[in-house]
């Protein structure tokens, strides 16, 4: 739906997104002199919602094309930056002919990001064709709460190298690929061939094309989100990037039924009034749900900063967040009163059970970990809490498959927990194998 303003240079794009069960967030994403951003069908915007990241492709019936992408905001604020961007078609070579997308963001210099999907679709509209190359498309990128963030244009580039994926496109009949099993299997084939540790699939041989891209008039977008409980809003390419991905999570629990949340929680230790946590949400099971927030500001120099120094950076934020979070423990734990913006007091009853939460943009590899799951899990002992050092991407997936159940998420938590306790490794990503399969390779 649009809805233009009276004498003012906005227009408002306003979608109804059912994110979990009966809750319905609102996302209201405003763009400055009428900038046109393609807008998807309510089958595409469907499965850009199952997936933690993608890419996808659409055309509509008044000759609009588009290529939309899912992706970590970190990323997102990269291509806004002049991050390179590279894109890739993966086909099987023999029957039956699946396909699959890639882009590939060079937000560092050493490890760039590729968002790899295999393709569905219903008809044709969703289906990549010779006219999606060498034109101007449309290109807009999600993020993790499946909102809108920036708009732009794209233009595939083909070449003598590339130019034979016309031909294929043309003269192949391609299935859409709803097979979770096959889709596993075709995209390890798709990873190995891009060079990372997995082994091609004797069942799915592969030919790989690759194009350069070019990325035009960038325009970011300021995505408001509110529910019942309460409203926030944020700009990707603007604002502070530990401040957003707060807003970002804590809209997304105030969708959590039988729960309260609070932002910046408030409390009083001696004369001195100080944040508790960066949010708290409160279950009605007595559980307490704590998060801080470490988010690596993204900018220029960041893309050029080597992988190394970008792992040690977030693995130093989170040591750093795991005290905080015992700190939480030990305030609450004293029976400090525990209030918000308002002075309402947030904590009556004696006694919860403690969940704490590490928040990271993003996993970037490092041998540093080992320490910091030891960490992670002495302390857990030593208070009987549960900890958790996790994606923003992984936990609003998290959030989606307890279904908007607050008792579901506690328990997936401690899952959590357990496992990458059991495995050394924070990088433990939950899946509903209903769902098509996808890969974010760091």
């Amino acid at each position: 739906m649009y809805f233009y303003g009276n004498n003012i240079n906005y227009y408002f794009v306003i979608n109804i997104i059912l994110i979990v069960n009966m809750h319905i967030l609102k996302i209201i994403t405003i763009i400055d002199k009428y900038y046109y951003m393609y807008i998807p069908s309510s089958f595409l915007y469907q499965l850009l919602r199952s997936e933690q990241i993608g890419i996808f492709c659409e055309s509509n019936n008044e000759g609009d094309k588009a290529i939309i992408a899912k992706l970590p905001t970190s990323t997102i604020k990269a291509i806004s930056l002049g991050a390179k961007v590279e894109f890739y078609v993966f086909t099987t070579s023999v029957e039956p002919h699946y396909l699959a997308l890639c882009m590939k963001v060079f937000d560092n210099k050493n490890s760039p990001m590729h968002a790899i999907l295999t393709q569905r679709w219903q008809n044709s509209n969703n289906i990549l064709d010779v006219s999606f190359f060498d034109s101007e498309l449309d290109l807009v990128l999600y993020d993790e709460t499946d909102a809108p963030v920036q708009a732009s244009r794209i233009k595939i580039k083909t070449n003598t190298s590339n130019k034979n994926v016309k031909d294929i496109l043309q003269n192949t009949k391609f299935i859409s690929l709803y097979d979770y099993k096959s889709g596993n299997d075709f995209t390890d084939s798709v990873c190995a061939d891009l060079g990372f540790d997995f082994l091609f699939h004797p069942d799915y041989p592969i030919v790989r094309f690759k194009f350069s891209v070019e990325i035009t008039d960038i325009n970011a977008t300021k995505v408001c989100h509110y529910s019942e409980q309460g409203s926030t809003f944020y700009d990707v390419i603007q604002d502070i990037d530990g401040t957003r991905q707060e807003r970002q999570v804590y809209q997304s629990l105030c969708l959590m039924d039988n729960s309260n949340t609070t932002i910046s929680p408030l409390v009083t230790i001696g004369k001195k009034e100080r944040e508790l946590t960066d949010i708290l949400t409160i279950t009605a099971n007595k559980q307490l749900v704590a998060i801080e927030s470490k988010c690596l500001q993204v900018d220029i120099d960041t893309l050029d900063k080597s992988y190394e120094r970008t792992s040690a950076s977030i693995v130093k934020h989170c040591k750093k967040a795991l005290g905080q979070l015992e700190g939480v423990y030990k305030t609450i734990k004293r029976k400090e009163r525990i209030y918000d913006k308002d002075d309402n007091t947030l904590l009556i009853e004696d006694k919860y059970l403690f969940y704490g939460v590490v928040l990271i943009d993003e996993y970037r590899h490092s041998k540093d970990w080992n320490e910091l799951i030891i960490l992670m899990g002495e302390l857990s002992n030593r208070h009987n809490i549960c900890l958790n050092i996790i994606t923003i991407s992984e936990l609003i997936y998290t959030m989606k498959l307890s279904e908007s159940n607050i008792a579901s998420f506690v328990k997936f938590l401690e899952k959590r927990h357990e496992a990458c306790i059991n495995s050394n490794t924070i990088d433990m990503r939950f899946i509903n194998s209903s769902l098509s399969v996808s890969n974010l390779i760091p």
